[in-house]
């Protein structure tokens, strides 16, 4: 079974809590988390998940792209 993320007090936003269960925002994780936890966006104030809630991780999450870095001043 998957254990879910429970928001801590203070609420959290979307993409630090992607960042917690897949290791990264990045890559199409927010929308994952998102797809993953059906009504969670409606919750959701400002881009953050109230306290409480239960964030289910995806179960088949890959990475969407592997775009490499592009630095502003190359």
């Amino acid at each position: 079974m998957i254990t879910p993320f429970i928001v801590p007090d203070g609420g959290m936003r979307i993409d630090i809590i992607a960042k917690r269960l897949l290791q990264t925002e990045r890559f199409g994780a927010t929308e994952a988390v998102l797809a993953a936890n059906p009504g969670l966006a409606t919750i959701m104030v400002f881009g953050l998940v109230p306290e409480g809630v239960a964030v289910y991780p995806p179960a088949d999450w890959t990475p969407t792209s592997t775009a490499s870095l592009i630095l502003p001043w190359e």
